[in-house]
């Protein structure tokens, strides 16, 4: 018996379903919901509120959480590799250390947000990055800065005023329409990038 797996259709065997995640949702009252360490590879966790939640090492690979708030939540070591985060609230929220390839963050709010992670065209066209720091962190730097690194991200229309970007890693990255007032690149790797900081 021959089986034939399509490659373009990944099979992921999350732990929690969305039932589950709004029943944790239900029963924390408004509290934050613990959802760290768990793989919840392509659930779709659109639109619900889980502010402050932390997902600390979780595997959100492909997941759905457009239009959710996600304010303050803790993505530190979350595998957020094509997720959809598209429309998301997500002021306050720190992604340090996360795998960021193929994220999307299209309209979403990433307002003071502290992002120390890694990827490959990430995509925050008309995304809000006002005050995000995504800078290098002077705290924990050794032979290698502590940075964000996102070669060929899309930063089209996206709203950066004073957003940190000291030291980052933008390679290649798109940032046409960008508002960049106030934003710091001081060290920041553009190499092929097509920033203007005329605006």
């Amino acid at each position: 018996m021959l089986f034939v797996f399509s490659p373009e259709a990944p099979v992921f065997a999350a732990e929690l379903s969305r039932a589950q995640v709004e029943q944790r949702l239900a029963e924390a009252h408004g509290q934050p919901i613990d959802l760290s360490n768990l793989d919840l590879s392509g659930v779709d966790l659109s639109g619900l509120n889980m502010h402050g939640a932390d997902f600390f090492s979780t595997k959100l690979a492909s997941a759905k959480l457009a239009k959710a708030d996600l304010s303050a939540a803790n993505f530190t070591r979350a595998d957020l590799q094509n997720a959809n985060f598209s429309g998301a609230q997500m002021k306050a929220a720190t992604l340090y250390a996360a795998l960021l390839d193929g994220a999307n963050f299209e309209d979403a709010d990433l307002s003071n947000a502290r992002i120390i992670g890694g990827g490959k065209g990430v995509n925050f066209h008309n995304a809000k990055l006002i005050g995000a720091d995504l800078g290098a962190d002077p705290a924990n730097q050794g032979m290698v800065p502590v940075r964000a690194e996102l070669p060929d991200a899309n930063f089209d229309g996206a709203d950066l005023t004073r957003a940190n970007l000291t030291h980052a890693v933008l390679t290649g990255a798109n940032f046409t329409a960008a508002i960049v007032t106030g934003a710091r690149f001081d060290y920041a790797v553009l190499d092929g990038s097509n920033l203007s900081l005329g605006r």
